[in-house]
């Protein structure tokens, strides 16, 4: 192989190895993209089922105000 061949292998060769390098990276960064959206996800699906439970809660004092804490908005006495 002449000079130029060899030169030419050289460089492509780098190339080859920062491409890899890339593709690495990536993968990393779609592997932790992946355990965010995750989390994000279980996090999503208790905070559905506390909103349910709230509302659920919430329907169940509006039908029965007389058995719930009743909730006054007026100054306390020594206002």
């Amino acid at each position: 192989m002449n000079t130029a061949g060899v030169a030419w292998k050289e460089k492509m060769d780098k190339k080859l190895i920062d491409l890899e390098e890339k593709f690495s990276f990536l993968d990393h960064t779609i592997e932790e993209l992946n355990n965010v959206v995750f989390r994000q996800m279980q996090k999503i699906d208790e905070l559905e089922e506390m909103v349910k439970h709230l509302s659920s809660q919430i329907e169940q004092l509006k039908d029965n105000p007389e058995g719930g804490v009743q909730v006054v908005d007026a100054r306390p006495p020594h206002y």
